[in-house]
């Protein structure tokens, strides 16, 4: 594995059980870093990359060009809101660092229900500037999800530079 690849990364793949043959959603796929760590663990699955940025959708190709070829990878430039994504159609969704989920995103939380298929999990990870803000992601997301009738499963930290990470666990 590449020295670039920040902890926060590595740490969200140590969290999210991904299997060979998952179907997977990112939401906010930046440069395809995580991306490409999700996709040495497909064989016949596949990931769905999302990035509202053309610069970050080019680039999440270029560094997964091979996943790409193979069929395990696909990134689209739009939002969560505007995708057109078909019903149960992923194992598990998850986003790094993505504000909508604990910026009220009821669109966006309807995208990802109809998405995710039964059973699946939805995983928001975020590495703060401070880790003092980690409570406050914590508390807002879940308070949304709740609202919105998910089940919160589990909120985990992780021991990641320069600051802890979070990540809150939740399914329908």
């Amino acid at each position: 594995m590449p020295q670039s690849v920040a902890d926060r990364f590595t740490w969200a793949l140590e969290v999210m059980p991904v299997r060979p043959a998952d179907r997977i959603l990112e939401v906010g796929c930046g440069h395809g870093i995580a991306a490409t760590l999700v996709c040495e663990r497909l064989d016949s699955g596949r990931l769905l990359g999302l990035d509202r940025s053309a610069k970050m959708v080019e680039a999440a190709n270029r560094r997964n060009e091979e996943a790409v070829g193979a069929g395990l990878a696909e990134f689209r430039t739009t939002t969560l809101a505007k995708a057109s994504l078909e019903p149960s159609s992923f194992d598990l969704i998850f986003a790094i660092n993505v504000s909508l989920f604990w910026q009220r995103p009821a669109r966006e939380l309807s995208v990802v229900e109809t998405a995710l298929a039964d059973g699946g999990r939805l995983y928001v990870f975020h590495q703060p500037p401070f880790p003092e803000k980690n409570q406050q992601m914590v508390e807002d997301s879940t308070a949304i999800l709740e609202a919105a009738g998910w089940t919160l499963h589990d909120v985990v930290y992780g021991d990641t530079a320069p600051v802890e990470s979070v990540c809150v666990i939740a399914g329908r």
